[in-house]
């Protein structure tokens, strides 16, 4: 399994209404690239730890699930997807942080 991992960081100016906008457009975008095993996305849950590292804080973590690298390839380059990127991260200032990550083994706390 193949995971791309997004961390979005909301500009302090953004409002409540357009961080819910951003989320819904980011599942419906998803949705319609029809190459997506599993996606999730949660907002970040406070910590008291948070208070010492806030300029590593981000507002949503997003992660996306693909079998193999030709689907990841696809979602990256999905017009949908890139729609998303493009109204959101570059128009309206939402930071980012990714990864992709080949999940070769499932540990069990």
């Amino acid at each position: 399994m193949i995971a791309h991992v997004v961390l979005y960081r909301y500009p302090d100016t953004m409002s409540k209404t357009d961080r819910e906008r951003f989320r819904k457009e980011l599942v419906e975008a998803t949705r319609s690239t029809g190459v997506v095993e599993r996606f999730t996305a949660g907002e970040h849950v406070p910590l008291p730890a948070d208070d010492a590292a806030t300029e590593s804080l981000y507002s949503v973590a997003a992660r996306w699930e693909f079998t193999d690298l030709a689907q990841l390839r696809t979602f990256s380059t999905h017009p949908a997807m890139s729609g998303v990127v493009d109204a959101w991260v570059r128009r309206r200032g939402i930071g980012v942080a990714f990864a992709n990550t080949l999940d070769e083994e499932d540990v069990q706390a």
